[in-house]
């Protein structure tokens, strides 16, 4: 027989507080009828990038006179947690409308952010109160977590959205990574394929991140990544694990969003190991407090996209990622196995030139794929066929190479 919750069980679900990092907010924008140039449309409630991702669209679409809003549409069923936002959109409260409120928006342009919120009830009834010229639906995440669950089907959305009939609709991926998969779930499928020509990742605004690249590397060399405290944000294997972050006297490392799963894989945090939660401080100050960038997600993870990383080149910082990343970022981060992590912190500190050069070519690069600036010209011309992986200059492709050539055991960063 079916077993389902008990009744202290449901009540528990019932008045469970928002997660960490998220608020219930009462000071909506009111109205019911807008018109207006973009209406983004997303899960307010999903903290990180998704919240930064909007609000920086927000911000850019209204400095070029656009005008903008913001439709919050919970995924989450209980009528009261509808109100639920994460933190970063409490000053944009005045651009914010809860789904339920909406009785009829017009609008030249319609981005949808989340594949889960667009097959909700909830999307499927707002957009028959939604007059759009044109539809982005933008896929921020892989259709599976780490353990394997579907999140969402690339066949439904795409039937999703053609069902939904806005002109010129199109599904965005974020990434290449995204694509790919995309690609493969749709190559055998008889369903509607909307795939835009070109992906929709996120979008920075450059002058939060001080570039400050540092002239020299010296013992202890400070290495560390930011970013939530989940099991699919770090290794599985513990020796993997303690690889990629090496526990050694010339080494220290620095975590910023707690390290819990590391803990219980690991018994214990290694000696050298400083953990902060979030909150402590800015990104940018977090940021400007290491040497290198290093960020081993779990190996069974597809990472959409990885904001992070993206700051951290702003910010001067080489970065170390497993190859699984090299086709959204490119040139632009440096490629190994966990055990080859320790070899290629020498490499980098036993070239300043190399690397000084190598890191503004990427910070140039990056601001040129990713500033908020593009976000105008991806509105304006959304089907345009282009590059996506970022390419640097014949020295810091030649820099690359000689980093990531077969490392030999390590034995003190600064030798």
């Amino acid at each position: 027989m079916p077993r389902y919750p008990s009744s202290s069980r449901l009540f528990a679900r019932w008045i469970e507080p928002p997660p960490s990092g998220v608020v219930e907010a009462s000071n909506f924008r009111q109205g019911d009828t807008f018109s207006v140039d973009v209406c983004i449309v997303t899960n307010c409630a999903f903290v990180g990038g998704n919240a930064s991702t909007t609000v920086t669209e927000l911000e850019e679409f209204s400095a070029a006179g656009l005008t903008t809003i913001i439709v919050h549409c919970p995924v989450k069923r209980s009528l009261w947690k509808r109100n639920w936002v994460a933190e970063r959109f409490l000053p944009f409260m005045d651009e914010i409308v809860p789904a339920h409120n909406v009785k009829h928006i017009k609008c030249q342009t319609l981005i949808a952010r989340g594949p889960r919120m667009v097959m909700t009830p909830v999307f499927r009834n707002l957009m028959k109160r939604i007059d759009a010229g044109r539809a982005l639906y933008v896929v921020n995440n892989s259709a599976w977590s780490e353990n394997g669950k579907p999140l969402f089907n690339w066949q439904a959305l795409n039937r999703r959205a053609a069902r939904i009939g806005v002109p010129h609709s199109s599904v965005y991926p974020i990434s290449p990574i995204i694509r790919e998969e995309a690609r493969k779930a749709l190559s055998k499928s008889a369903c509607p394929d909307l795939l835009a020509p070109i992906d929709w990742p996120p979008a920075f605004k450059i002058e939060d991140f001080s570039f400050a690249p540092r002239r020299h590397l010296t013992a202890p060399v400070v290495i560390g990544r930011h970013g939530r405290d989940h099991d699919g944000k770090w290794l599985e294997d513990a020796e993997e694990l303690r690889a990629a972050y090496p526990c050694r006297s010339d080494i220290v490392v620095k975590i910023m969003g707690g390290a819990e799963t590391v803990r219980k894989r690991l018994g214990a945090l290694p000696s050298n190991w400083e953990v902060e939660p979030f909150g402590t401080m800015g990104v940018a100050d977090y940021l400007s407090q290491l040497d290198v960038f290093v960020n081993f997600p779990a190996r069974t993870r597809d990472e959409a996209f990885g904001r992070t990383i993206i700051e951290a080149v702003l910010s001067g910082l080489p970065v170390i990622l497993p190859p699984a990343f090299e086709p959204t970022f490119g040139d632009l981060a440096l490629y190994c196995e966990p055990h080859q992590v320790a070899g290629l912190i020498e490499r980098l500190a036993s070239d300043d030139e190399g690397r000084i050069h190598y890191i503004n070519a990427c910070r140039r690069e990056a601001a040129e794929r990713f500033g908020s600036h593009t976000l105008l010209k991806r509105l304006k011309s959304p089907g345009i066929e282009g590059s996506y992986s970022p390419t640097l200059d014949g020295d810091s492709q030649d820099f690359r190479r000689r980093m990531m050539r077969e490392l030999i055991p390590e034995t003190s960063v600064t030798g």
